[in-house]
């Protein structure tokens, strides 16, 4: 639903969406909106969603099929900013100060001998990711821990003096959370809800946290794209909501100052992010976990397509959520900073081109909302098998196929237990599931996620197929994954692949055997 805001901030919806939407988005130039657009399509960097709010309206809210509004989506790195913030609550209420020892906070959790760099390190360090350390350490590595996340971080040789080089590291986040959680008593979701969240209305929430309970402060975050952007608005008005203060005096601009002019997240080595070469092209800097520039646009950034980017001197905000693959969604930033600058200067409107433009995003909009065609299928009407597996890398033990008229019924066993999922046949079926899915998903694995899930056929000559293949899609409606599993048959078991749309690591397992029982 398109929403706008009045003067408070506040995000109300319209009265009449199919009236307002031309009419919202042709108050900013639309050009450059449409022209992205058509790049990320083009460029197979898929939205879930894009919101942009300007001069005290939301003009633009667009969400695509599955992905409706109202679902939670996971923001990935996009969470260090709001652990920052909790930060800056304690900070002035005096719980911390940005210049306390980071070893100060963690008596008895200590490793036996101390650097004279480990004990240098401050909280201010970890806020701009200069800790001296020589490599990044990845939530995609941590969340495969079953203790001590903090103590990882201790244990992490500190080879520089901090406060000199940036070093991105989730693990340097996920400290600033639990030092938040030493002083105040509360993991820093339950510390935030009344700060923060409650203030701005945001009650749908999930944060993930540790073997010990303690919030991943470097990417645990799940909320709906349209909280996300309140968060943006939050920091556009500075830190004030419905003409009341919320973010400490003083927060905003500090947290997105420029305290580090050249920032390289490092690249992934599929365990650990190394230094990157010294002539690697920095976009941005860095402020207190939000990566910012020298026109003082900044933005919380998660992978995979999750930003939340602030124009404070145009008086934009825009949110995007998506599922952008390696190679792609490192663009995003600077495609988003070049669009709105364009899109928010009031210079640069030609009033016939972009009512022009608006209406054709706003067939856009509506299109994003249709479902993915499935196409339906009557084969194998009947078909009843179970098959076993020796131990594999997918984690599969037993799989049992059931072909009905309307759907495909999988039941398998894994590593996580029993799942039941039911696939449609020319239709999406919606239902939740633990089946085991972390080796493709950037580790995470929640107990029960939502998804919709589709079967569709392919028979031995069709689509270059040689034998019965069943394909099952998942789509995961709060995270970017989308799962295929490629079931062929044959006379004697089944071969499985599994294949996902984006990982920081393969996007695809091995084929496993698994013979009829």
């Amino acid at each position: 639903m398109i929403q706008h805001a009045d003067h408070t901030g506040r995000l109300r919806p319209a009265h009449d969406e199919t009236v307002t939407m031309a009419e919202d988005l042709a108050t900013m130039g639309m050009r450059p909106v449409h022209a992205l657009l058509q790049d990320l399509a083009k460029r197979g960097m898929r939205l879930h969603s894009l919101l942009v709010h300007w001069q005290g309206r939301t003009v633009l809210d667009l969400w695509q099929w599955p992905h409706d509004p109202d679902l939670k989506h996971k923001l990935h790195s996009a969470t260090k900013s709001f652990t920052a913030s909790a930060v800056g609550f304690a900070e002035a209420e005096g719980l911390l100060g940005l210049d306390d020892p980071v070893v100060t906070f963690f008596d008895g959790r200590l490793p036996a001998v101390l650097s004279e760099n480990l004990l240098r390190m401050r909280v201010r360090d970890l806020l701009t990711m200069q800790t001296g350390h020589g490599r990044g350490l990845s939530g995609a590595t941590t969340r495969l821990r079953r203790t001590g996340w903090v103590e990882e971080f201790l244990e992490e040789p500190v080879v520089e003096l901090p406060g000199r080089t940036f070093m991105y590291s989730s693990s340097t986040s996920h400290v600033l959370s639990a030092i938040v959680q030493e002083v105040s008593g509360q993991p820093v979701d339950e510390y935030l809800r009344p700060r923060l969240f409650e203030p701005l209305g945001i009650v749908d929430f999930d944060w993930e946290r540790d073997p010990e309970g303690v919030a991943s402060g470097g990417n645990g975050l799940s909320l709906r794209p349209r909280d996300l952007l309140s968060f943006g608005v939050l920091y556009l008005q500075d830190g004030v909501w419905e003409g009341k203060r919320i973010l400490p005096g003083g927060w905003p601009q500090k947290a997105c100052a420029l305290h580090v002019r050249r920032a390289v997240s490092g690249d992934w080595n599929g365990t650990e992010l190394v230094r990157p070469p010294a002539d690697a092209v920095a976009d941005s800097g860095y402020g207190y976990q939000f990566w910012t520039t020298e026109d003082r646009i900044y933005n919380a950034s998660g992978i995979f397509g999750q930003e939340c980017m602030v124009f404070p001197d145009q008086g934009g905000v825009v949110v995007v959520t998506g599922a952008m693959g390696e190679g792609t969604y490192h663009d995003l930033p600077e495609m988003l900073r070049e669009t709105f600058r364009d899109a928010f200067d009031e210079t640069m409107r030609d009033p016939i081109v972009d009512a022009a433009e608006a209406e054709a995003v706003s067939h856009w909009v509506r299109r994003a909302r249709e479902p993915e065609p499935l196409r339906s299928s009557a084969h194998r009407v009947g078909f009843r098998e179970t098959y076993d597996f020796e131990p594999n890398e997918h984690g599969l033990r037993c799989l049992s196929v059931e072909v009905r008229a309307d759907a495909v019924l999988l039941v398998l066993e894994d590593d996580r237990g029993r799942h039941t999922i039911e696939h449609g046949i020319g239709q999406w079926t919606r239902q939740c599931t633990g089946v085991s899915v972390w080796r493709l998903h950037h580790s995470y694995q929640d107990t029960l996620a939502a998804i919709v899930a589709g079967a569709q056929w392919s028979v031995p000559g069709e689509d270059g197929a040689m034998a019965d293949t069943l394909c099952l899609t998942w789509h995961f409606l709060e995270s970017p994954f989308i799962d295929q599993l490629m079931l062929r048959f044959d006379a004697d078991g089944v071969t499985v692949g599994h294949e996902v749309n984006v990982n920081s690591g393969p996007t695809e397992l091995p084929p496993v055997r698994g013979i009829r029982r």
